[in-house]
């Protein structure tokens, strides 16, 4: 991640300067799970500190540096959500557990919970992001996404519904305009209505057609 550019050029005030160097780690591995593309992540990693940077600058000093800074990147994020979830990507994650000594196919892989959580929504994906990987507490959350806790409960509830529907999806076009037709019908069975909004998130022709009914 190239960050000495921004470190040198504005960072001048050293209390910013250590708050930069303390928390860019965390603010670039964040950016990187959300947006899931390397050049994206950077530039709005460095977006983010150049922003925090004038907040700094005017007098503003968070009682809590990481989360004010994620809540800045969230917001950037949210800005480039839309071009970077349509352009496909590759992004390396770091696997420290070695090989397995055999392939469980009942558990999906890193590749296959990438690509469901692509189509999830910014928030739900975020907040996923925020509470599966990084820990973070429900009152966090809720600070950064700027949502109450309860709110935060729902749409961590829904985010987790939707990456298993995702992870349990498989319908092709065909399969999914029976199945709309099935539900208006009232003949959609629970599982079935599963792998129907799986395949709407994906399929843009689908949802297309499903507004139409």
């Amino acid at each position: 991640m190239s960050t000495a550019l921004l470190a040198r050029s504005a960072t001048p005030d050293r209390a910013f300067e250590r708050l930069y160097r303390r928390h860019v780690h965390d603010v670039y591995r964040y950016v990187l799970a959300v947006l899931r593309n390397q050049a994206d992540a950077e530039d709005a990693t460095q977006a983010t500190f150049l922003s925090a940077y004038r907040a700094f600058m005017r007098g503003e000093e968070p009682l809590k540096p990481r989360n004010w800074l994620l809540k800045i990147a969230h917001n950037e994020c949210r800005q480039r959500f839309r071009a970077a979830s349509r352009r496909p990507t590759e992004v390396a994650w770091d696997d420290e557990r070695g090989a397995a000594p055999g392939v469980d196919e009942t558990v999906p892989t890193a590749d296959e919970i990438r690509t469901a959580l692509a189509h999830l929504s910014f928030n739900q994906r975020s907040a996923l992001v925020m509470r599966e990987l990084e820990g973070r507490s429900y009152n966090e959350i809720a600070t950064i996404l700027g949502l109450s806790v309860s709110a935060v409960e729902t749409l961590l509830f829904r985010a987790r519904r939707a990456l298993r529907e995702q992870l349990e999806g498989g319908l092709t076009c065909g399969e999914a305009e029976a199945a709309l037709s099935k539900r208006l019908d009232g003949k959609l069975a629970a599982a079935e209505q599963r792998a129907l909004r799986a395949h709407l998130r994906e399929c843009g022709e689908c949802a297309v057609l499903e507004r139409k009914q």
